[in-house]
């Protein structure tokens, strides 16, 4: 007696190996792809600087020295040739350049993508020493073609350019105990802080730190120091500053608007709820 043979599912077999064409035929084609890609010959450079902050730290110039120092002249070479990553990593490396992206593409260009950094405070240390610290916290040098226009932060600030970056606290970190800020993440906060209100960035002018490690500000408007203490670090500094900010600005509308921006050499705001003032004498100090 014979088993009775099973019925073959010819619709199943016929999707598998439709399947199986599709995919292999993407490989080949993918591969063929990345044999023509890897000959084809560099056809044009583009370098693209995203420089929506207004600095010229970085421009296409340099991009180009740094390309032609380390690889000579990249049209004309195949892309297989030209180390990508190595290149993308040189132009990160510049201390001027927050991110840098470079990639190929399929008609044979080698596009650039540049974002500079962008300081938002100068600062003048102890030691005198002088160097930018951006708004990711990173401290960069300065630069001998271009000076940014950013408040000048001067005074008892120990901390030297190769400490490289302002520590971040977390959320949550405020109530920690361990950690102490220092004087330069105070700076930085402040400076963070003015360059978001329009109002205050265009007030602010410079920064200096006392030996008791008060922070002040002197503004572009008014021939007097505004004193801010030392606010705390991280959400609950930025309220401090809030109450501090909004406190002064009410001071500016309805005590500096009545009696004018020269009647007072120290605008004190150190203290909750209060804004102490030291009158000028008479020979305008």
């Amino acid at each position: 007696m014979f088993k009775q043979l099973k019925k073959i599912n010819w619709n199943k077999i016929f999707r598998i190996t439709m399947w199986s064409l599709v995919v292999a035929g993407f490989f080949v084609t993918v591969g063929f792809t990345e044999k023509k890609q890897a000959e084809m010959v560099c056809s044009e450079v583009n370098i693209h600087i995203n420089n929506s902050y207004g600095h010229a730290f970085v421009e296409k110039s340099d991009v180009l020295q740094t390309i032609s120092d380390q690889f000579g002249i990249l049209e004309g070479k195949t892309l297989h040739s030209i180390n990508i990553s190595l290149l993308e990593n040189i132009i990160n490396n510049n201390p001027f350049v927050s991110h840098a992206e470079v990639f190929s593409t399929i008609d044979g260009k080698l596009e650039i993508e540049v974002i500079p950094r962008n300081p938002i405070v100068r600062i003048i240390n102890y030691f005198n020493e002088s160097f930018y610290i951006d708004d990711q916290g990173v401290y960069m040098p300065l630069s001998e073609k271009y000076s940014a226009s950013v408040p000048v932060a001067s005074g008892f600030i120990y901390d030297r350019e190769a400490g490289g970056k302002v520590r971040v606290m977390k959320q949550g970190e405020s109530g920690d105990t361990s950690f102490h800020p220092l004087t330069i993440e105070r700076v930085f906060m402040i400076a963070d802080y003015v360059r978001s209100h329009e109002f205050w960035n265009a007030q602010a002018e410079q920064v200096f730190v006392s030996s008791d490690g008060d922070i002040e500000m002197i503004p572009r408007v008014g021939n007097h120091t505004i004193v801010l203490g030392t606010p705390a670090i991280g959400q609950g500094g930025e309220k401090e500053l809030d109450e501090k900010f909004d406190k002064l600005f009410l001071f500016y509308k309805e005590g500096l608007g009545k009696q004018g921006w020269d009647k007072y050499s120290i605008i004190n705001l150190k203290f909750k709820d209060q804004v102490v003032c030291t009158k000028k004498i008479a020979n305008g100090k």
